[in-house]
This record gives C-alpha cells, sequence and structure tokens, in this order.
C-alpha cells in the first residue's frame, strides 16, 4: 500500500524576515533593496500596505508612474482608511492637476480629519482655485488642529483669519443696521463684501441669501441660502426660504427636496407640519421619478470640481426625489459626507414621496 502524505509549508516566518529587511532598507536610504525584497514578497502576500510600501520605495526612486500605479493599487484593496491618499494627492499636486489632488487629500482627510498637514493642503489648493468657502472651511479645521500653536505658520494664519473675521463681522453689524433701515440695496453691497471676507459665516449667507430672496434676485439667493443651509442643515428659516426661492425659479424638484428636509424639523410642531405637508402634496403633482437627473447632472458636476457640499445636496435631492437611485448614489454620498464632517458619521437621508401618506397620519391629515 503507498501512501502520500502533502506538506504545506509555513513560510511566516521568513516573510516577516523579509518584511524586516525590506523596512530596514528603506530607513536606511537603500530603497532599490528594499524595492527588490517588497516585489519579491507579492508572489505570496498582496495586501495593499505591500502595495503601498511598493509605491513609496518607487517615489523614492522618482519612478511616479509606478509609484502611482502601486497607490492606485493599494486603494483598490483598502478604500477608507489607507495612506495612499495622501501620496497620491502630493503627486497630482506637482503634476499640477490640483482637483485630482484636492480629490485625494479629501479621501485622506475623511480618515485622518486631525492631520494638520491635510488641511492645510486642502485650505491651500482651494485657495489656488479661488473657492474661499472650502478653503476658509479647512484653514479652520487646521486651526483647530494644529500642533505647534506657535510656529511661524500658524501664527500667519490665524492672524488673516482673524483680521478677514473682524472685517466680515463688520460689515454684518453695518448691513444689519441698514436693513433697519429698510434700504436693501446698501445692506447687501455690505453683506458682499462681508461674505468675501467671511465666507462661512452662517449670519452672513442667511441674510444676504433673505436679502436677495426679498429684491427677487433668486438665484442669487440660491447661493448663499445654500452655502447656509451648508452651515445648519438644521435651520427651519433657510429651508424656508430655499423652497421659496426654488418656487420662483419654477425649479418645483428643488423646492420640494426644501420641504422634505423641513418635515421631519416641524413633527412636533402640528401647525408648522400640516403646513409643510400642504406644500409637499402640492409639489409632489410636479415631477415624475425620472425629475431626479437633472440634480444628478449637478451632483456631477460639482463633485468634479470638488464642491463636495454643493454635491451632496444634489445627491441627496435625488434620494428624496427617487428612492430607486439610492443604491446608486449613497455610497458617494457617504463618502462626500466623510470629506466634509468624518466625526459626524453617516446621516440618512429621507425616503421618497411614497412613504408621505404614512408620515401624514402622526397628526390624521
Amino acid at each position: 500500500m503507498v501512501s502520500s502524505e502533502y506538506y504545506v509549508a509555513d513560510n511566516s516566518n521568513m516573510e516577516e524576515k523579509m518584511l524586516e529587511a525590506a523596512k530596514s532598507h528603506y530607513s536606511t536610504g537603500h530603497y532599490e533593496a528594499a524595492l527588490k525584497l517588497y516585489l519579491s514578497m507579492l508572489n505570496s502576500n498582496i495586501s495593499y500596505k505591500l502595495y503601498h510600501r511598493i509605491g513609496k520605495c518607487y517615489l523614492k526612486l522618482n519612478d511616479i508612474n509606478s509609484a502611482e500605479e502601486f497607490f492606485e493599487k493599494s486603494i483598490n484593496l483598502e478604500r477608507f482608511a489607507n495612506p495612499s491618499y495622501l501620496y497620491l494627492g502630493n503627486i497630482n499636486y506637482k503634476s499640477e492637476n490640483i482637483k485630482k489632488a484636492i480629490y485625494y487629500w479629501a479621501c485622506a482627510y475623511a480618515y485622518k480629519p486631525k492631520d494638520e498637514s491635510i488641511c492645510l493642503n486642502l485650505a491651500t489648493s482651494y485657495f489656488t482655485r479661488g473657492m474661499k468657502f472650502q478653503s476658509v472651511y479647512y484653514y479652520e479645521k487646521y486651526l483647530e488642529c494644529a500642533g505647534n500653536k506657535k510656529s511661524d505658520a500658524y501664527f500667519a494664519i490665524k492672524q488673516s483669519l482673524d483680521k478677514y473675521n473682524q472685517i466680515g463681522s463688520e460689515f454684518l453689524q453695518k448691513a444689519r443696521q441698514a436693513t433697519s433701515r429698510k434700504d436693501n440695496k446698501t445692506a447687501i453691497e455690505f453683506l458682499e463684501f462681508a461674505v468675501k471676507n467671511q465666507p462661512v459665516n452662517f449670519d452672513i449667507n442667511y441674510l444676504l441669501g433673505s436679502l436677495y430672496l426679498q429684491e427677487n434676485e433668486n438665484m442669487r439667493a440660491l447661493i448663499y441660502l445654500r452655502q447656509a443651509h451648508c452651515l445648519d442643515t438644521k435651520s427651519l428659516d433657510v429651508l424656508q426660504k430655499l423652497a421659496s426661492a426654488y418656487i420662483n425659479l419654477g425649479d418645483y424638484t428643488g423646492a420640494y427636496c426644501a420641504m422634505r428636509r423641513l418635515l421631519p424639523l416641524v413633527i412636533h410642531n402640528q401647525n408648522e407640519y400640516l403646513k409643510t405637508m400642504k406644500v409637499i402634496k402640492e409639489l409632489d403633482a410636479s415631477f415624475d421619478e425620472l425629475s431626479y437627473k437633472g440634480h444628478k447632472e449637478f451632483g456631477d458636476k460639482y463633485f468634479e470640481d470638488n464642491n463636495y457640499h454643493f454635491a451632496l445636496l444634489e445627491y441627496e435631492n435625488c434620494m428624496i426625489l427617487n428612492e430607486k437611485v439610492r443604491e446608486e448614489l449613497d455610497d458617494r454620498a457617504s463618502r462626500i459626507r466623510s470629506f466634509i464632517n468624518p466625526q459626524a458619521g453617516y446621516i440618512p437621508t429621507f425616503s421618497a414621496k411614497d412613504n408621505l401618506n404614512q408620515k401624514a397620519s402622526v397628526y390624521n391629515v
């Protein structure tokens, strides 16, 4: 009788020694030797960390294309907590692909929101592109998480922001005085100057949007009311004014989405709830299940332009208008939320219009 026995060799100890040797080579500047060992490990071990280490070696050897290739392979295996995003951002920034650099740095920020370098990269890149709202947003994040609050860089940025905030506050006060005199034109002039200095101030954006709405300049109103909404998603006044601006422009799907966001915020106020439900039902008849596509196009455009606050607004609109597109868009929307506020976690959007009757029964409508 012939018997056969098969043995599987345990190579874990050998791989561990190779890994340590490769790390040692890398730390002492012998990048080619480190790369050779890392590449040999691909025969038995594929992981996002190994791809990342290979990418770093190629980067040190100034083989940018190979480095980018392996960093991309790394994030294909691990889409969230991956240091390769930071390196891909750096590579694209150096090649002057600022949009792509911002995207990768936003991905890095999503899992390392306390990293001052990432915050500063995002802030300066947005500033380069003239996107002040986003730039100041991340400059403020940088000031929050900077480790050395006595450094020259920190002091210069803080001094600048303090100066701009002071100017913004002064002109907001002047605008309020003008509105008390019913001088909307002067108030708007003051607020336009204020928002250039303090673009992430809720009060400035809200008042400016409100005044443009009063003056029937609805497109201008939308810009600032949407920015105000991005800064405070639970402001009833902003959502009500947003709905009015959309209705004035004949954008009934936009108005519908604003009112749907408003609905859970007024659920404990019977009068407001019933009025909101009435408007929602009136708007409900003005569109069909394909009406979300316009918002999808805007969302894609904003996403491509790194305007993640407005992109999120539009993608959430799509899911409000048509529940069936949630599977397609929910992952991207969740991703964008992590770009903007990683600590907040996932905030579900409201379900589609076929749930309205069930919600209305709370007050026996």
